[in-house]
């Protein structure tokens, strides 16, 4: 198990935690977590035009009732995940120019954001090369209309998930090229005096003209090929989707997250928070307008993240239940409100979990079962899909129910996986339990000794 230790820490957790610390991948960290509150207040709305599924007694009263208004209040549902593309653009640019700022200083985290949305609004038009002329494309379908070039379904279909990957490439180039335009000092220069807010307009304006002409081009090209910035990048997009869609992709997933965990990295904030997140964001708006995306969302927080990273609820009840040892019975009792909100770093470095032989292996295998259990009770319809985003310390059972629109069966399969963890956990506890108990009686005879002495 040493060894094993040595081989995570040289060959996985450096080159993880240094690409995790790069200025890209935490700007995407941060952008992801900027957005989470509008899938949040969406996921509202969404749940409101669930409640006669919720709660069947009240259907009809519902319908007659509430439901009546759902054109007026699914438009904050519509406005936020249908606009999530450009909050993330948003976000992303501030946060990639944030990062900037520590090598040029001088540029502006609100120019960066705006310069990103612009580039990324750029995209949105579908535009072709027709007989040597520029035309806006328009089609019309029973679903869907291309409308002056803007493709519209319920919203500006681009605005949605769909647009997230597209933005984090422009919103990149973007960035990268205001970044150039600052540090070559490529800008208009206000005379002393002007007031901020004029300074700031006009230093943006000549990248605002490079970004133009940049993403002009581009359009241009692809647009020569019958194709655009969007549908180029959606294979690529769609192939890296697949793999974190399919029940192989995740258990990878998973396992690099819990490896990382064992070496005391947070495991999840640098593969979850930072890759996986936006293509479950994807999912998850998908999901709502129809799609069966079995990992989508926060499903990892409903089903297998059962008190944390680990699934460590599990453990906590196991040690306040049947620890001996002082050091676990105290500890059980400091961690278990927090782990019923999915919050486990005191038991993960107080147990501890990390550098543990006999804690670690059930900490890597119970996530690799529950999401294996999760992935066959979705697909074979005994448990709904992912179709809402919940806080991700909503206690077990309750955001599973909520997640995926008021099915029980998820709140079921989130106990079941609850009492897998328990039981698996249990021997392994007793193992180390027993060994720190009897380290606190020799500890205690050994002390009596020396007083007796």
């Amino acid at each position: 198990m040493n060894k094993l230790f040595e081989i995570l820490e040289k060959h996985l957790m450096g080159p993880l935690s240094t690409l995790a610390n790069t200025r890209i991948i935490r700007a995407l960290m941060n952008a992801g977590l900027a957005t989470v509150p509008f899938t949040i207040v969406s996921s509202i709305f969404l749940l409101i035009n669930n409640l006669p599924l919720i709660i069947p007694p009240l259907a009809d009263f519902l319908k007659a009732t509430v439901l009546n208004y759902s054109a007026l209040y699914t438009v904050g549902n519509t406005m936020a995940l249908g606009s999530i593309a450009v909050f993330y653009v948003l976000a992303f640019g501030y946060y990639l120019t944030q990062a900037y700022q520590e090598v040029v200083p001088k540029m502006d985290r609100f120019t960066g954001a705006i310069l990103a949305l612009y580039a990324f609004l750029m995209t949105i038009p579908q535009v072709r090369i027709i007989d040597g002329k520029a035309v806006l494309m328009a089609a019309q379908t029973e679903t869907s209309t291309v409308w002056n070039g803007i493709a519209l379904g319920g919203w500006v279909t681009r605005f949605g998930g769909v647009g997230i990957f597209i933005g984090i490439v422009v919103t990149f180039l973007a960035i990268r090229l205001y970044r150039a335009c600052v540090e070559y000092k490529i800008t208009i220069k206000m005379p002393a005096g002007v007031p901020a807010g004029v300074e700031r307009a006009f230093a943006s304006l000549l990248p605002a003209i490079f970004i133009a002409f940049m993403m002009i081009i581009i359009n241009g090209v692809l647009a020569a090929f019958g194709t655009d910035v969007h549908e180029l990048l959606s294979k690529p997009f769609a192939f890296v989707k697949d793999i974190a869609g399919s029940l192989g992709g995740m258990i990878v997933i998973m396992l690099l997250v819990h490896l990382l965990w064992a070496v005391g990295v947070h495991g999840t904030s640098i593969v979850v928070n930072s890759f996986v997140n936006p293509i479950l964001l994807v999912a998850l708006t998908e999901n709502m307008e129809g799609a069966q995306n079995i990992f989508a969302g926060d499903f990892k927080n409903m089903f297998v993240f059962l008190g944390g990273a680990g699934s460590t609820l599990g453990l906590v009840i196991c040690m306040l239940i049947w620890a001996k040892s002082s050091q676990l019975k105290t500890l059980s009792r400091a961690g278990a409100v927090p782990s019923l909100f999915n919050i486990n770093e005191p038991i993960i470095f107080g147990a501890p979990i990390v550098y543990n032989p006999y804690l670690v292996i059930p900490f890597f295998v119970i996530p690799l079962i529950t999401t294996t259990l999760t992935y066959f009770a979705i697909s074979a319809g005994m448990v709904g899909h992912v179709v809402a985003a919940i806080p991700w310390i909503s206690p077990v059972g309750v955001g599973a129910f909520l997640g995926t629109g008021g099915s029980w069966g998820a709140a079921v399969l989130a106990l079941i996986n609850l009492a897998i963890s328990i039981v698996l956990y249990f021997p392994f506890l007793k193992m180390y339990d027993n060994k720190l108990y009897a380290e606190e009686v020799a500890a205690r005879e050994s002390e009596t000794e020396t007083v007796a002495a």
